[in-house]
């Protein structure tokens, strides 16, 4: 009987050692896998963060208002209008008067010249129905066509230095044509009509003064020559 070598016992093992860790190895590859066991001692799993729809609290219903006879309140008056709040100027109350009362009117035309005399009326011509009709009205009972602003809030202007320095050629004309001295001083600067023309000319030459000063200048001319005749 012949011996089998001792390689082929060697080889066979090899083959059935290799046989036997690949069926172990198929077998572990077949389980499933096991879910991690829960930690101890934590009694319910942890719940889900609350959103932010519910973290943020209800708004509380509004309050309910008091009503005004509950609460002792009542209707107040309505507030007044801007015409009826504004206070009038002086010159809108002495020209708003009834001229047809000439005692009365005459009276009024001391307390105009404290409040302004003729700049007080030109100053508000645009809130008056007719300036010139009232102007003329109180200089012929007892305004001074130069009487200068007193206020002290003013430049002391008279009559025809306020149409200059308004560079109205109208209210110029109506100074002029009520006698207005072409030589009076007036203003800070005690200045004369026309060199006072001349000098807002100089000093804002984007306005046209041309019209009033060439009316003062014709004014000036007939006076100088009314003065040569009568010498």
């Amino acid at each position: 009987m012949k011996k089998t070598p001792l390689s082929v016992f060697l080889v066979f093992g090899g083959l059935t050692l290799v046989v036997a860790v690949a069926a172990g190895l198929y077998e572990y590859s077949q389980k499933p896998e096991r879910a991690p066991a829960q930690p101890t001692g934590q009694g319910k799993p942890p719940q889900a963060a609350p959103s932010e729809s519910s973290q943020q609290p209800e708004a509380p219903p509004p309050a309910e208002q008091p009503s005004k006879e509950s609460s002792g309140q009542h209707n107040t008056p309505a507030s007044p209008t801007n015409e009826q709040a504004r206070q009038k100027s002086p010159a809108e109350q002495f020209c708003g008067r009834d001229f047809s009362d000439v005692s009365s009117r005459t009276s009024d035309a001391a307390a105009l010249a404290k409040a302004g005399g003729l700049v007080q009326i030109f100053q508000h011509e645009a809130a008056l129905s007719d300036p010139y009709g009232c102007a003329d009205f109180y200089l012929k009972h007892g305004l001074n066509i130069d009487a200068a602003d007193p206020r002290s809030d003013s430049q002391h202007l008279t009559p025809l230095l306020f149409a200059i320095k308004r560079n109205d050629p109208k209210m110029v004309t109506f100074m002029l044509d009520h006698g207005a001295d072409l030589k009076q001083r007036g203003g800070p600067e005690k200045i004369k009509p026309y060199g006072y023309a001349v000098y807002l000319a100089l000093h804002n030459r984007s306005t046209n003064y041309n019209p009033v000063i060439g009316l003062l200048d014709q004014a000036l001319t007939k006076q100088s020559a009314k003065a040569s005749a009568n010498q």
